[in-house]
């Protein structure tokens, strides 16, 4: 079956296949599909052999790993308008070192990563800018790391926080977690326990209003100050 002409058009605004030529875009696409994956299902697991590589065309997908106790670490949230796995594929990794699974419905595009790699090698110039594509995210992934391991429980719950509201907001604000928040503990590497005081203490400094799934920055000015610190 072939890929709707609605997706088409989508991949051809990602980055990963914006500079091919229309011949070896059209290969991509034959070896393209959309799936759709409803809240909780698990779209590859650790170690599953790594032939595809993903774009989220709408949903929201959690990238985890388990420790060897067995406890979930969240190392990333990929949302609409993104692809991942692609630098699994380029390491030439044999199965995926992480487990994906959507955290609300998603429609998903499964791109044949063997027949990508094969569109890559015949163009040399399209390689160039997908490096520039992976460059931008390894630098995103070093600042996310100095964060993490820099930096205390209140200082990763404000960042993340104001990482959901526009730049220039200055007066309050609300931020809807589309995300369980034991998931958003996990991603700023914090125990749902200390998520949970740090939220009630700077509910009690007055910087933050919590109402079940939506959170209020009362002074965003003054959020941004304290992470400046």
């Amino acid at each position: 079956m072939s890929l709707d002409p609605k997706f088409q058009e989508i991949m051809r605004t990602v980055p990963l296949f914006m500079d091919l030529d229309n011949a070896d875009f059209l290969q991509i696409v034959e070896n393209t599909m959309s799936c759709n994956f409803l809240r909780g299902e698990v779209l590859f697991r650790q170690y599953d052999p790594a032939l595809e590589l993903f774009y989220i065309v709408t949903g929201k997908v959690k990238i985890s790993l388990l420790s060897i106790e067995g406890a979930e670490k969240v190392v990333d949230i990929i949302n609409e308008g993104n692809s991942f796995a692609e630098a699994i594929i380029f390491r030439g990794m044999d199965g995926y070192p992480v487990n994906a699974e959507a955290l609300a419905d998603c429609v998903v595009l499964r791109i044949n990563a063997a027949k990508y790699i094969e569109v890559l090698k015949k163009s040399p110039e399209a390689c160039i800018k997908v490096m520039g594509r992976l460059s931008e995210r390894l630098h995103w992934l070093m600042n996310e790391m100095e964060r993490l391991s820099l930096h205390n429980a209140t200082y990763r719950l404000i960042s993340y926080l104001l990482d959901n509201i526009p730049d220039d907001a200055i007066e309050l604000t609300e931020v809807s977690l589309s995300i369980p928040k034991h998931v958003v503990a996990s991603r700023i590497s914090v125990t749902p326990e200390t998520f949970s005081r740090t939220l009630k203490r700077l509910c009690k400094d007055g910087l933050l209003e919590v109402h079940d799934k939506h959170i209020v920055l009362i002074n965003p000015v003054e959020l941004r100050r304290i992470v400046a610190i």
